[in-house]
């Protein structure tokens, strides 16, 4: 997280002002202190350095269950 996506050369101070964190936040992700962000921050920080958030993090969600009840359980039923 040294460059930003035109190759130009960022400080972690600078990161941490044009994403809106603490300068902190990016030195515990540059160090492996810190593993996560919520989604919005790491957003900011891919877009600032011209990267794909999937470059750096692992996206994950959970299943919202459905409003209607499956075929399987309507047929147990």
């Amino acid at each position: 997280m040294t460059r930003t996506g035109d190759g130009s050369e960022i400080s972690g101070r600078a990161l941490a002002r044009e994403v809106g964190v603490p300068h902190g936040t990016i030195e515990g992700l540059l160090k492996g202190t810190t593993a996560t962000q919520p989604a919005d921050v790491a957003r900011k920080i891919c877009r600032v350095i011209g990267v794909d958030v999937g470059c750096l993090w692992a996206e994950t969600g959970r299943k919202v269950p459905d409003d209607k009840p499956s075929e399987a359980s309507e047929a147990t039923a």
